[in-house]
């Protein structure tokens, strides 16, 4: 398991490189949650997401040798970019595996990043396996979305910059995916803060860390339906579970009908464009399902990227 020391060397690596994203808050949202809430707006940060974070830490790491066979990555959208751009300041030849159908903003900004994208069917297997083909082929390294030492210590940033900013939360709300974000959030939260409760979020049609935490055995579902792309992962990363039951407190789930409408809140309230990952964990905070009152909490944004058609569907519904 990665060490709070890990997350503190990352930050040494990614502060010449990465934007400290501010926290902002809603005098409107405290008052309709009854708490005072803070959102780390990661939708500012370089490729519009945190996974900038993880890519770079990860490419930093890898030795000359390594970045001279050039890298590898799958993903439908933020860890694309990531990757992309990270491999562009490193100069490092990146080729990037993405559905057939991925957001057309979203190849064209990885392929402006100078990444070669490479495609696939829309399933996680056949992303894997082309993956896999293309490594066997070529001798690519592979920059894995989430269950990897190294991008989990980036990711593991944000909260580091969180607790520097402000440091006397009682949670700490934060979107789960793969796993990437919330084990190196975590980590960190509970060095800095011990007393902070951390609470990951999902929806329901991609609860697989919901699932696997009341098990406490890892859950692998059959197919994810959520208009959040960043949470279509069948199962959460074994190295990100391990650090998840040490160090999460409780995984909610909200329903995919929550989401626009704090998308929407985001837009006309506070005046930022945040996709519907990114919407996830202050969505969870608004419907209160906790029933938290007089708190001082934090919601993680993880990112703005969004499908401009939606983004349509959002203002003209």
């Amino acid at each position: 398991m990665i060490a709070f020391t890990d997350i503190e060397r990352a930050y040494k690596t990614l502060k010449p490189v990465v934007h400290k994203t501010p926290l902002l808050s809603s005098r409107t949202f405290n008052h309709l949650t009854g708490n005072e809430v803070y959102f780390k707006a990661e939708n500012f940060q370089r490729i519009g997401a945190f996974k900038f974070r993880g890519a770079y830490n990860k490419i930093a790491s890898l030795t000359e040798e390594e970045r001279k066979r050039g890298i590898i990555a799958h993903s439908s959208g933020n860890h694309a970019q990531g990757v992309a751009l990270a491999a562009k300041l490193f100069g490092v030849k990146a080729t990037i595996v993405m559905p057939s159908d991925s957001v057309k903003s979203k190849v064209e900004a990885t392929r402006g990043y100078g990444a070669q994208v490479v495609f696939c069917s829309n399933s996680t297997d056949d992303r894997e396996r082309t993956t896999d083909e293309l490594i066997r082929k070529h001798g690519y390294v592979l920059i894995h979305p989430y269950n990897d030492e190294k991008l989990i210590a980036g990711q593991g940033t944000v909260a580091l910059e969180i607790f520097q900013d402000m440091k006397d939360f009682d949670y700490l709300f934060i979107p789960i995916g793969g796993g990437g974000l919330i084990s190196g959030c975590a980590l960190a939260a509970k060095n800095l803060f011990p007393s902070v409760k951390v609470v990951g979020v999902e929806t329901e049609g991609a609860n697989d860390c919901y699932q696997s935490f009341r098990a406490s055995k890892i859950i692998k579902l059959q197919s994810v339906n959520t208009i959040a792309d960043g949470m279509r992962t069948l199962s959460v990363g074994t190295l990100n579970f391990e650090i998840i039951q040490k160090y999460v407190d409780d995984v909610l789930t909200i329903k995919d009908d929550d989401i626009f409408p704090m998308m929407k809140f985001f837009l006309e309230r506070m005046k930022i464009i945040v996709e519907p990952t990114g919407a996830v964990a202050p969505a969870a905070m608004m419907k209160n399902i906790l029933g938290i009152q007089g708190k001082k909490v934090c919601a993680i944004i993880s990112g703005g990227n969004i499908d401009p058609d939606l983004l349509k569907k959002i203002l003209l519904p």
